[in-house]
């Protein structure tokens, strides 16, 4: 059952929460803007296209800074919800009407599984969905760069390649696809090449119009059985490439992290897939499991400090408490950078990702456990 003080305590976290969630994040833009600016600016353009940019450009990176401050902003907003608490004296109050200091923080952390819920869903779609505008650099907000494409893995058994990449007219030109047999006695032997002049994405039918000159190219035994063999190739006329990759696709995987944007379920299939080497696969599904719970056990360790019935002052539980958190927040970080080092054992591979919480975790419920109600 809800109480006054559930209710209280509840208004309070959130308020502070929308206000570290405000303050955290426009601190983050305006330091990103200021180191990079120049990026936004070059080419000379009209300074109405650089601000247009600019606010296109973090308009959708901000879901990606909450799942990386997710943490930061809980734990700021509980232990200001207590820091106030003290301030005014009221914690005194509670435990005169003999209630412990554990009855305080019991919303707090039932509002801080709540909204590391919100970190989830941004996670697992928000971020897929939006994963091509994050894949945006700053100085091409416009996608007007044209780029070159080689050997990518388009489905388990084609390597798409384009002399141009136009990302705003979601076409090629100089397309190129190699096509290996999927005989299993012939794995990774020329089958097919495909190639256009020009290739045009087509939503609906979910491949690529081809245009100009375009050919499928068939090898006359299904693939090369002998080293140094000449190939006889047979021409087929051809109009549709039905291709796994879309233009986002494409865009998405220019990103040196592009995998980090994509939900549990893509990340299953491109592990299926082998696209890309396992062990960053698990690094990248390691550490959005691990990401919530930490954020948890972080809430735990910075909340003692402000749960002391003694009259104690604020600043010197918040550095205490600031030291703390920091240098775990560090350690977490470092070992999330750390999954997927280990090439030869997925369990070695996934081991930096869940140490934090092994070494943390203990380390929390000692610091409640020391809390004097």
């Amino acid at each position: 059952m809800i109480r006054i003080i559930d209710r209280y305590l509840l208004r309070a976290f959130f308020a502070n929460y929308l206000l570290a969630l405000f303050v955290l994040i426009s601190l983050y833009v305006v330091l990103d803007l200021f180191v990079n600016l120049d990026e936004f600016t070059e080419g000379s353009k009209p300074i109405l296209q650089v601000i247009t940019n600019i606010g296109s450009y973090y308009f959708f990176q901000v879901p990606l800074y909450f799942s990386q401050l997710s943490g930061v902003i809980t734990l700021f907003a509980a232990c200001g919800t207590l820091a106030r608490l003290h301030r005014n004296n009221e914690v005194i109050a509670v435990l005169a009407s003999g209630t412990s200091v554990f009855r305080l923080a019991t919303p707090l952390i039932v509002a801080g599984l709540a909204v590391n819920g919100l970190l989830v869903l941004d996670q697992e779609f928000l971020l897929p969905s939006i994963a091509p505008k994050l894949a945006r650099s700053r100085d091409d907000v416009e996608g007007a760069r044209v780029y070159e494409i080689w050997c990518v893995r388009d489905g388990e058994n084609r390597l798409f390649n384009a002399r141009q990449f136009s990302p705003k007219e979601q076409g090629v030109r100089g397309l190129i696809v190699l096509e290996t047999s999927e005989d299993p006695r012939q794995k990774g032997r020329l089958r097919d090449v495909i190639i256009a002049d020009r290739a045009q994405w087509n939503a609906d039918r979910l491949g690529w119009d081809l245009q100009g000159h375009s050919l499928r190219m068939r090898t006359d035994s299904g693939g090369l059985s002998e080293p140094g063999k000449d190939v006889a190739l047979e021409p087929e006329a051809i109009r549709f490439y039905p291709g796994a990759l879309s233009p986002d696709d494409l865009l998405l995987r220019r990103q040196r992290q592009w995998i980090n944007n994509l939900s549990l379920t893509q990340l299953d299939q491109l592990q299926a897939s082998g696209e890309v080497p396992v062990t960053k696969v698990i690094q990248v599904k390691h550490g959005r499991y691990t990401l919530p719970i930490a954020n948890m056990i972080f809430l735990l360790m910075g909340m003692p400090f402000f749960l002391n019935r003694a009259p104690e002052r604020i600043l010197n539980q918040a550095a205490k408490a600031l030291v703390t958190c920091a240098v775990a927040f560090v350690i977490t970080f470092i070992g999330q950078q750390m999954v997927g080092a280990a090439e030869t054992s997925t369990l070695l591979a996934a081991l930096p990702a869940w140490l934090p919480i092994f070494v943390f975790g203990p380390i929390a419920v000692v610091l409640l456990d020391g809390v004097k109600t």
